[in-house]
């Protein structure tokens, strides 16, 4: 909802705790999202409201050991996002930039699974994590066999999912109908929600509103 510009609607969850996983990816909510359309927010006038969009007035920036995340003034939406798994070399090292609108988020972006490590799915599962999880549902890579469910969407996948997880977490930003994603340059590396989270507090208290409307 965040990257397609949706910032009205009620969510309803029915029959469990949580939505569904689906394939691991966003694409199907983009799917659905497209099919049932998107018009203008309009005021009780009658009046189209124009979209509302933090911005980055100066660079801010996380670090937790060797993890990091941050933002530079910019001009439009860009985000640069680096992973490295060397237990994993199936994975490795990767980096993957972009800019973001909706039609590159749909195509680049939103097909993307999540993904996990074979040797530490059942470490995760006694954790009370992941229980819905299948090979259906995530790419699953093992640290010696490399890729179990192959083939991959992009070769650079995973690298490309930490992105939509990173969309995601912006849009605690988004208040009263605002964009949550800043107007900036966000780099991050090997970072995940919790830090992401935390950037967020962070930068709360220094983003200011944006009055121009996003193209």
């Amino acid at each position: 909802m965040e990257a397609l510009g949706v910032d009205n609607c009620r969510v309803e969850v029915s029959g469990s705790d949580e939505v569904p996983l689906l394939d691991g990816s966003a694409q199907e909510w983009v799917e659905a999202i497209r099919s049932a359309g998107l018009c203008v927010a309009e005021d009780i006038s009658g009046e189209k409201l124009e979209k509302m969009a933090p911005k980055i007035d100066e660079p801010v920036y996380l670090r937790k050991d060797d993890c990091f995340v941050s933002a530079f003034p910019s001009s439009q939406i860009h985000i640069t996002y680096g992973i490295d798994f060397p237990k994993a070399p199936a994975i490795g090292c990767q980096w993957f930039t972009t800019f973001l609108d909706a039609n590159i988020y749909s195509s680049k972006i939103a097909p993307a699974r999540t993904f996990c490590i074979f040797e530490e799915v059942e470490k995760m599962r006694s954790a009370g994590l992941i229980k819905g999880g299948s090979l259906e549902s995530a790419m699953v890579c093992s640290m010696t066999r490399g890729w179990l469910n192959p083939p991959l969407r992009f070769e650079d996948e995973p690298c490309r999912h930490k992105v939509l997880d990173l969309i995601g977490d912006f849009s605690l930003l988004a208040q009263n109908g605002n964009q949550g994603f800043p107007i900036a340059h966000v780099v991050a590396y090997k970072a995940g929600h919790a830090l992401h989270t935390n950037f967020l507090r962070q930068l709360s208290g220094r983003i200011t509103a944006d009055q121009e409307k996003l193209a």
